[in-house]
Parts: structure tokens; C-alpha cells; sequence
């Protein structure tokens, strides 16, 4: 469950820190590069990899705006920017593995494979950073958009045709990615610590240094899937990993910034959006609003210049910010699956500011 309070900040108050803070912390995996073949085991997963709707993922970034706070030159994780398609493979990697594990009936493979790669077929272009403005003004957010893609709506009906030719019902992937109780393999995409967080944390960790990200999401995986007990001080490393990826990286007030002038961009040029663009790739995003990519490598290399370049009405406007908390209740002991909701949970404070603060 989740707890919500309400704050006011001001310039001393936004939080100053910035990714390097994370170079100290533990250990982590390999990530998946979108030039390298998939190289998924089920058929299914190989199937659904070449569809439209899947291929345009690899043209969507993994973190929206922040992912231009570094010019993404290099191979390796932390010299590079991540996408959407790179990350939806990580999780397929993981579903499989698990699967393998535990020896899952076909049918029941089938499915969890399917749902680990389309979670997040509905991406819209810079990712979570526009969608709550393309949400209120037009009414589509990526789980919106997932559902339509998935039942063929939107984007052709490559995929529905794909999972009904392995005989998945299309409403049983989407009652498992929205995190509704379908089954005994429901606690994969529904509990704190889901095969998502597992893939998306350690790929943040990664983007942010050369040194490994958290432990292995694989080896995490394996030792859900023992069913004589669960690791629960793995999983406690892993939540404080969450938390300082959340509270170093993500919402870092750099990060922030990005996000906040992306925002301010679109709110300011609704005129020239459409509901149609959600469904674009950041690279025709990119085409038709090349002056808001402009203003992020002025902001990735010289914050005063950009500051200048940005509107005095943008840079007042109140914006508001969540701060996220990811804590561990050591009195709830982690002796079945249920209860990993019950000891991992997170707090919510919502406060206000600026941009003109972000900036400063």
C-alpha cells in the first residue's frame, strides 16, 4: 500500500544529488543491448521480438528525458542510452529463466513469456516523461496503449495474431501485466518485487557507472523460484538498491530538470500534438520537435545557457514533484509470496517547486 502526504519546497529543499553518488554502491548484471539478438529460448518470445509493435520499442528510451543527460556514445551500459525494447527483452530473459526453474506447464509458459514482453508495448515517445501530459490532455497512457496493441486495436494485429497462433488469450496477458490475481504466477508482474523492478533497477544501476549494476536479477530469479524458502536478505539489498536508484538517479534533481523543461515544452506546444504522437518513436518525436532535443544538450552540457533559452513563464510555473521512499517492515517476516507486499513498501510525499529552482 501505498501513503501519500503533501510538502512544500523551495530552492533549498530540492534534492541536489546526482547519479555518481551511486558508483559506491554494490554489484550487478549484464543488460541487454538492442544490437544483439535476442536470443529468447521460446518460441513465442521470438515471434512477438519481430513484430511491429515491439520493433518500434527499440526507437522509445528507457528513462524518457533523463536519458539525454548524457550523450550515449560506447557499448558498455554506462556509456550508453537504453531503450524500451532493450529492457521488455531483459524481463523476457528473466520470465524464461524462472520458467525453466520451476518447470512451468507450456500454456502457463506461454503466457508469462508474452506478458514479460509486452508490458510495456504502449510506451509512448521520452517514455514516462510525457505521458502525464499526453494523459490529460488526450486520455492515453502507456497502459492504455497496451491494452489497444495487445487486442490488435492499435498498430496492426501482428501481435494478437502471434499469441492466439500459440493459443494465449490476449485478455489473460493483459489481466497479468495490469497486476490483477490470475493464477499462482500473478506475484511475477504483481508483487513489489516483480521480474520489471528486477530488470529496470539493475539497468538503471548500470546506466549510471562501469562497475556492475546490483547483484544478478538471475540470480534473485532462482532463488524465487525455490519454493522452500524465499532470500529474504537478498531481497532487502535489492529494495535499498530501489530506493537509492530512486533517490541518487531518477528523481535526482538533474533528472528532474529534464523531465520538468520536457513538460513544460509540450504543455506550452500542445497546439502542435497530437493523440497520434504517443504512439510515434522518439526518433519522428524528434523530427517535428527538434527545438526541445535542442534545449536537452544545452542542459546536458551548459545548465546556464540552457537556463537562458528557456521562457521566464516556463521557469516560474509551479510544478510538482514526487518523492519516493522504499523501506523494508522488518517486523513482517518474508515466509511466503504473499507477504513480499507486506514487507516491501514505499511511501509517496508530493511537494511543490519550480523549474527556475531545478535549474538553479
Amino acid at each position: 500500500m501505498q501513503q501519500y502526504s503533501r510538502g512544500t519546497g523551495d530552492k533549498n529543499s530540492v534534492e541536489a544529488l546526482f547519479a555518481p553518488a551511486l558508483l559506491s554502491l554494490g554489484s550487478a548484471s549484464w543488460t541487454m543491448r538492442s544490437d544483439e539478438k535476442p536470443s529468447l529460448g521460446d518460441e513465442i518470445g521470438c515471434a512477438l521480438v519481430h513484430t511491429r509493435p515491439l520493433r518500434r520499442l527499440e526507437r522509445i528510451g528507457f528513462l524518457g528525458a533523463i536519458d539525454y543527460i548524457k550523450k550515449g556514445s560506447g557499448r558498455s551500459p554506462y556509456r550508453r542510452r537504453h531503450n524500451r525494447l532493450e529492457h521488455s527483452i531483459g524481463v523476457a530473459k528473466l520470465a524464461e529463466h524462472y520458467c525453466d526453474l520451476v518447470e512451468m506447464a507450456q500454456h502457463d509458459r506461454n503466457l508469462v513469456i508474452a506478458a514479460a514482453l509486452l508490458h510495456d508495448v504502449g510506451h509512448g515517445p521520452l517514455s514516462h516523461t510525457l505521458e502525464p501530459v499526453f494523459d490529460e490532455v488526450f486520455g492515453i497512457n502507456h497502459h492504455r496503449a497496451s491494452r489497444d496493441i495487445i487486442r490488435g486495436v492499435s498498430l496492426g494485429d501482428e501481435v494478437l495474431q502471434v499469441l492466439r497462433s500459440y493459443g494465449v488469450d490476449a485478455d489473460e496477458v493483459i489481466a497479468l501485466i495490469d497486476g490483477e490475481d490470475v493464477g499462482e504466477y500473478s506475484f511475477l508482474f504483481a508483487s513489489q518485487l516483480n521480474l520489471d523492478t528486477l530488470e529496470g533497477i539493475t539497468r538503471c544501476r548500470a546506466f549510471v557507472g562501469p562497475r556492475p549494476a546490483f547483484g544478478s536479477a538471475y540470480s534473485i530469479v532462482s532463488k524465487m523460484a525455490d519454493q522452500s524458502s524465499l532470500p529474504q536478505a537478498d531481497f532487502d539489498e535489492f529494495w535499498k538498491l530501489k530506493h537509492d536508484v530512486y533517490t541518487l538517479f531518477i528523481n535526482a534533481r538533474q533528472g528532474r530538470a529534464f523531465d520538468t523543461l520536457a513538460q513544460a515544452y509540450m504543455t506550452n506546444n500542445i497546439s502542435n500534438f497530437e493523440m497520434s504522437d504517443f504512439l510515434k518513436t522518439e526518433v519522428e518525436l524528434k523530427r517535428s520537435h527538434s527545438d526541445l532535443f535542442k534545449m536537452f544538450r544545452k542542459l546536458a552540457d551548459k545548465v546556464d545557457e540552457a537556463r537562458d533559452d528557456v521562457p521566464a513563464a516556463w521557469l516560474e510555473r509551479p510544478v510538482e514533484i514526487r518523492d519516493r521512499r522504499f523501506f523494508v517492515r522488518h517486523e513482517c517476516m518474508l515466509d511466503t509470496k504473499t507477504s513480499i507486499n507486506e514487507r516491501y513498501r514505499q511511501s509517496k510525499e508530493v511537494r511543490t517547486t519550480t523549474l527556475d529552482n531545478l535549474l538553479s
